[in-house]
């Protein structure tokens, strides 16, 4: 399957995506997080994991593309990167994509399959299914079946692939509430020096009963990490 994919030249994707490069001092945060998450997804026979933020700028989007890419290098099957912030859409910018067929055709019940909208990162394990700013109810495609028949044919779209979901902030609707029901769990990403105590309590809250695996802390700046680190891990309590 992943050899008739439309294939993402690798020389166009964003600096900013360092989790491919197993060299990089700038990619240890994320190696850090894969090894924590993968213990965590074996221990619950977790396939499909969402990745959302209380607020818009938390950086969900940037950890959710560099956690698949580091995924992707270890996994024995294939990692898919799913975009289902369909208002604010940016995966597809990082991978230097041209708007084309994305996740929201595929909601909309169009004839459009799964096959259509995925593409293979050259050179690597990683499936990016994109998504390209939506006009429309995007509730109301969280919420039909076609939500359901999507989530689906990705757990054996390609074998049986790790599946990484960048999904909307909390606080800005609840897309990310519909999404997180058809996932095995949820990472939650928040910022340091930014997202509050309060943001925190009323984002688990919104979540449950989705399990949550983790939280992640963007620009974390602990001894842990290296100074210039992104993201630190840390499990939920």
């Amino acid at each position: 399957m992943l050899d008739i994919l439309e294939q993402i030249p690798a020389t166009g994707i964003s600096d900013k995506i360092v989790g491919f490069q197993e060299t990089d001092i700038k990619s240890r945060p994320f190696k850090l997080l894969r090894s924590a998450l993968r213990k965590r997804m074996k221990e619950n026979g977790s396939q499909a994991i969402g990745v959302t933020s209380p607020t818009p700028g938390n950086g969900k989007s940037f950890i959710s593309s560099n956690l698949a890419a580091s995924l992707s290098r270890v996994a024995r099957e294939a990692t898919i990167l799913a975009d289902f912030d369909l208002q604010r859409s940016t995966v597809g910018s990082l991978f230097d994509l041209e708007p084309a067929l994305g996740i929201g055709d595929f909601l909309k019940g169009e004839e459009v399959s799964l096959s259509q909208i995925a593409r293979r990162v050259e050179g690597s394990n990683m499936v990016l299914i994109p998504a390209f700013p939506q006009h429309v109810a995007t509730a109301e495609l969280m919420a039909n079946e076609r939500m359901a028949d999507l989530i689906s044919q990705m757990r054996t779209f390609v074998g049986r692939p790790t599946i990484i979901c960048d999904l909307p902030p909390l606080f800005v609707n609840d897309d990310a509430v519909l999404c997180a029901e058809q996932l095995d769990g949820v990472i939650l990403v928040v910022e340091q020096g930014v997202t509050t105590r309060k943001q925190l309590k009323t984002s688990l809250e919104a979540l449950y009963p989705t399990k949550i695996l983790g939280t992640v802390i963007n620009r974390f700046s602990g001894s842990i990490l290296e100074p210039d680190s992104y993201a630190g891990y840390m499990d939920y309590y």
